[in-house]
């Protein structure tokens, strides 16, 4: 319980301090990765509050804590990945890689999002008993289906970088070193963050696992910021 309950008050703390980073970041608070970066960082606090309520029993209703966590979580996710896809032309030159990263985050979404938001009102209903096991499986299914979609992102924008820093002899130049090992570092760090809330899973560990994702992806949209600044300080 109190790892829970520290997981939660890292997310919460994490919204507060992203929300002041962005808004002393962004000169310009428009386009999509401003928007999507939003939305994760909003998405955080429905998720974590939704557990709260459930978990400490503050609410009657089965719905408000379900509505909380499901918005959250769509908005979360979803939204970390538009982060990561938003500046991938930063670095991709194919147009039709970019387009079908497009097509993948999109299709994910529909399909794993709006199943497990009405098996999760299902398995909190009244009369739980029909959802609870399919819940319980479906749930597994789409933290790997998203975890093997932001992995994708990631190892693309490591390839196309390393392809980007080494053309023309230009990997040896030191700025362009630090910042490729920049790169690397902090998305062997993020891939980590999302093998251990994958083990956490699928070892049944449900309640930690719902309150260390939250704390995962406000880590995770934290350490973004330091890849992008030095990305478009190399790039420019």
């Amino acid at each position: 319980l109190m790892a829970m309950v520290a997981f939660l008050a890292i997310s919460l703390y994490n919204i507060i301090e992203l929300n002041v980073i962005i808004f002393a970041t962004f000169k310009r608070r428009a386009g999509l990765y401003f928007w999507s970066f939003i939305v994760a960082t909003w998405g955080i606090g429905p998720h974590a509050v939704g557990f709260i309520l459930k978990f400490f029993a503050l609410t009657s209703t089965y719905w408000l804590p379900c509505t909380l966590v499901g918005l959250g979580w769509i908005a979360m996710v979803t939204g970390q990945s538009f982060v990561l896809y938003s500046r991938l032309h930063l670095v991709v030159q194919s147009a039709r890689r970019i387009r079908w990263a497009l097509y993948m985050i999109i299709f994910d979404a529909v399909a794993f999002h709006i199943p497990v938001m009405i098996l999760a009102f299902g398995a909190n209903s009244p009369n739980p008993t029909p959802f609870v096991g399919v819940y319980a499986i479906w749930d597994k299914v789409q933290i790997a289906v998203f975890f093997v979609q932001e992995s994708i992102l990631s190892v693309l924008y490591i390839y196309e970088t390393i392809r980007l820093l080494g053309s023309g002899g230009e990997i040896k130049k030191n700025p362009l070193r630090q910042l490729l090992a920049h790169l690397l570092l902090v998305n062997i760090v993020v891939l980590v963050l999302d093998i251990i809330l994958l083990g956490i899973q699928y070892l049944g560990y449900f309640g930690l696992q719902t309150t260390f994702k939250t704390a995962v992806y406000s880590i995770k949209l934290k350490m973004e910021f330091s890849v992008l600044n030095r990305l478009v300080a190399v790039v420019q």
